[in-house]
C-alpha cells in the first residue's frame, strides 16, 4: 500500500504530519479547559453572616448597630484572595439605615480569611415584636463572585407589659351586708397587641400559711373576666360585682388579683397585685341624758349623759365636749371628757358638774363629739340633749307616794310574821300539856 494520498493535480499529504497535527490540537484543548476550570475553582468563595448587634434585643425607635462577619472560604492562598469586595446593605421595613453609608468595602479578602465590618440601622417605630429579616450583597470586584444572604434580628418592645391603670370601688366604703362594684382599667403601654388577657380577683389570703377566706363574694358573675385583644395603647375595664360579709369587720381589706396575657410571640406573661376596699359603715351615735339631780330647788347639780354606738362599727378617740350655753354655767374642771373606743351596740356614761341659771325651767346640753371610725376617718357632730328643770314638789310628791307605798310593803311584811310567830307558839304550849 502507499503512504502518500494525491490531492488536487499534483499534491500529496504525509499520512503522519496530519496525526501529529491532530495530536497538538487535542492537547491544546484540553490545557485550555485546564485552565478554565481551574480559574472557576480559583475563584474567591464569599460568605456573609450576622456577628452581634446592640442593643440586644432591639425596640422599635431604636438605633442599633449591627456587625456583619464576611468571610472568603477560599481554600488557595496563592489564588483566591478577593479585592475590592463590596458589601452592601439591603434595608427593608422597620430597618433604614442611620447615619451610615449603605455600601462599604472591603480592599482584600485572603483565602480562608474574614472581616468584621458594621453598620448603624434605625428600627421604625411601627415595627411589630419578634425577629425581622433584611438582606445584604457581597460582591468581589475582580471575579463577578456575588453572593445573598438574608439577615434576622429580633425585635421586642422594652414596654412588653399592660399596667394597672385605675381602680374604682363604688360605693368608695362598703358596710357588712351591703353590695358594691370593683372596677379594674388596664392599660397596654407596649407598641404591640396583647391577646387572651384573663383579670381574676383571689377572695382568699394566706396569713402565716394559713388560707382565710376574705368576707367578700361575687354576685352574678364569677371572679375571673375575660378580654380577647387589648391593641397598643387601648384600655380595657373589668367589673365585678360583690357583696359584703354581714359579719364582716370595719377595716382596710387587701384582694389579690392576678392579670395574665399572651403577646404576639404567643408568650405568657402575667402580673400579679391587690387592691384595697374599705369595709366600713357610717358611725351612728346618739347621746341622751341619764339622769340627774338638779331640780328647782337645787340649780347646781351633776348631769350623766349616756352616749351609745348604734352603728355597725366601732368607734376609737371619742372625744365628749359639753360647750357653754347662756342657760347654764359649767362647774366641772373641765368641760371634755375623753372615752376612747366605744364598741357596736355599748355605751358609756359621762358625768358633768353644771349650774342652771335662776328662772330656766328647760335648758339645752349641746355635746359635741369627735371621734374616728375604724378606718381612721375622722368624724364630728353635735348633739343637742333636753333637760327638763323639774319642780321640786312634784319630786317630793313622787317620792312621798314611793315612800309610802314602801312603808305599808313593809307593815304587811311585819304583820305576817308576827302571825306566823304567834300560831308556831301556840302551836308548841298545845304540845306541852
Amino acid at each position: 500500500m502507499g503512504k502518500n494520498i494525491k490531492m488536487g493535480k499534483n499534491n500529496y499529504v504525509d499520512k503522519n504530519k496530519i496525526s501529529r497535527t491532530r495530536k497538538i490540537l487535542y492537547l491544546v484543548f484540553v490545557l485550555f479547559l485546564l485552565q478554565i476550570v481551574q480559574f472557576a475553582f480559583a475563584a474567591p468563595s464569599l460568605k456573609a453572616s450576622l456577628s452581634k448587634y446592640e442593643p440586644y434585643p432591639a425596640a422599635p425607635g431604636d438605633t442599633v448597630k449591627v456587625w456583619l462577619l464576611v468571610q472568603n472560604v477560599a481554600s488557595n492562598d496563592n489564588t483566591d484572595t478577593a479585592k475590592n469586595v463590596v458589601v452592601e446593605l439591603i434595608p427593608s421595613f422597620p430597618f433604614s439605615v442611620y447615619n451610615d453609608q449603605e455600601i462599604k468595602t472591603i480592599p482584600l479578602l485572603g483565602a480562608k480569611k474574614d472581616y468584621l465590618i458594621d453598620f448603624n440601622l434605625k428600627v421604625d417605630e411601627k415595627a411589630v415584636q419578634g425577629y425581622t429579616d433584611f438582606k445584604v450583597r457581597v460582591k468581589d470586584s475582580n471575579s463577578n463572585v456575588q453572593v445573598e444572604e438574608t439577615i434576622s434580628l429580633f425585635i421586642q418592645s422594652r414596654d412588653t407589659t399592660i399596667a394597672i391603670d385605675s381602680v374604682k370601688i363604688v360605693p368608695e366604703s362598703i358596710a357588712p351586708g351591703s353590695s358594691g362594684k370593683i372596677y379594674i382599667i388596664v392599660k397596654n403601654i407596649a407598641s404591640n397587641s396583647f391577646t387572651d388577657l384573663s383579670l381574676k380577683l383571689n377572695l382568699q389570703s394566706v396569713i402565716g400559711g394559713t388560707i382565710i377566706d376574705l368576707p367578700f363574694a361575687p354576685i352574678g358573675s364569677s371572679t375571673e373576666k375575660r378580654i380577647y385583644r387589648l391593641g397598643s395603647g387601648q384600655t380595657a375595664e373589668f367589673s365585678y360585682d360583690i357583696v359584703v360579709y354581714p359579719n364582716a369587720e370595719s377595716k382596710i381589706y387587701k384582694i389579690p388579683f392576678v392579670l395574665e396575657y399572651y403577646d404576639t410571640l404567643g408568650t405568657k406573661r402575667n402580673k400579679s397585685d391587690v387592691i384595697g376596699i374599705t369595709v366600713s359603715s357610717v358611725p351612728e351615735l346618739s347621746a341622751i341624758l341619764d339622769r340627774t339631780d338638779i331640780n328647782s330647788d337645787r340649780l347646781s347639780g351633776t348631769v350623766s349623759l349616756k352616749i351609745i354606738n348604734k352603728g355597725l362599727g366601732d368607734i376609737k378617740f371619742l372625744n365628749a365636749i359639753l360647750q357653754n350655753n347662756e342657760s347654764y354655767e359649767i362647774l366641772s374642771e373641765s368641760n371634755v371628757n375623753y372615752i376612747g373606743n366605744l364598741e357596736s351596740d355599748d355605751y358609756q356614761t359621762i358625768d358633768y358638774k353644771i349650774s342652771v341659771m335662776k328662772g330656766v325651767d328647760r335648758i339645752v346640753l349641746p355635746l359635741k363629739l369627735e371621734y374616728r371610725d375604724a378606718t381612721n376617718k375622722y368624724y364630728e357632730t353635735t348633739i343637742n340633749i333636753p333637760l327638763q328643770i323639774v319642780e321640786s314638789k312634784k319630786i317630793n310628791k313622787v317620792n312621798g307616794k314611793g315612800t309610802s307605798i314602801m312603808i305599808f310593803i313593809v307593815i304587811i311584811l311585819i304583820l305576817v310574821a308576827a302571825w306566823i310567830f304567834y300560831k308556831r307558839t301556840r302551836k308548841n304550849k298545845k304540845g306541852w300539856i
